[in-house]
């Protein structure tokens, strides 16, 4: 079964799938693996949400990313209160898409070392809407964490995931950053 058909079937069920507890039921009963769950999952909420995101400002929002995406061996980022603070040394995309993510008035870039920091800054910073980057298990969490304070995101899974030296497709993170109405 294709992931448009999967998402589909998903949406026009009726059921209400802001917890993901509702979403596994109604996936287990499609004999759906855990690693699917978790992509389907992902591409439902980003739907889902699109428009409450597109529909905040730019100044509102917030960008979450992962600190794997740093190089390690050569990142000079510092950690403070909220993550680690990008140096924009260039030696990964992390300073692209901060960049980016400036040039557009987003109120802020947190590269956080975990899930815990993660929900840590959308309590203490309240944005109105989230770009977040990580791989499919860490959105879920996301997503999860977001619904509980009400902040809409969008998530965009990592090419290369793996906790150390992970990629990200420039492109599509570039693409939910400009996510606006007309």
């Amino acid at each position: 079964m294709q992931m448009k058909e999967i998402i589909s079937k998903a949406m026009s069920s009726g059921l209400d799938f802001s917890q993901k507890g509702v979403l596994k039921s109604f996936l287990y009963k499609m004999d759906l693996d855990e690693e699917t769950y978790d992509r389907v999952y992902v591409d439902l909420k980003n739907t889902s949400l699109e428009e409450k995101v597109s529909k905040t400002n730019f100044e509102e929002r917030i960008v979450l990313l992962p600190q794997c995406l740093r190089d390690i061996e050569k990142c000079k980022a510092k950690m403070c209160e909220y993550g680690y603070k990008c140096e924009n040394c260039g030696a990964c995309d992390i300073a692209r898409i901060k960049s980016k993510s400036e040039e557009l008035g987003y109120d802020d870039v947190y590269i956080v070392p975990g899930s815990s920091m993660a929900k840590n800054v959308l309590k203490r910073k309240d944005p109105g809407a989230v770009i977040a980057v990580a791989c499919h298990s860490e959105l879920v969490e996301g997503f999860e964490a977001s619904h509980v304070y009400g902040i809409p995101i969008q998530g965009v899974p990592l090419v290369k995931s793996g906790c150390v030296n992970t990629e990200a497709d420039f492109e599509k993170v570039e693409k939910k950053l400009h996510l606006k109405s007309e």
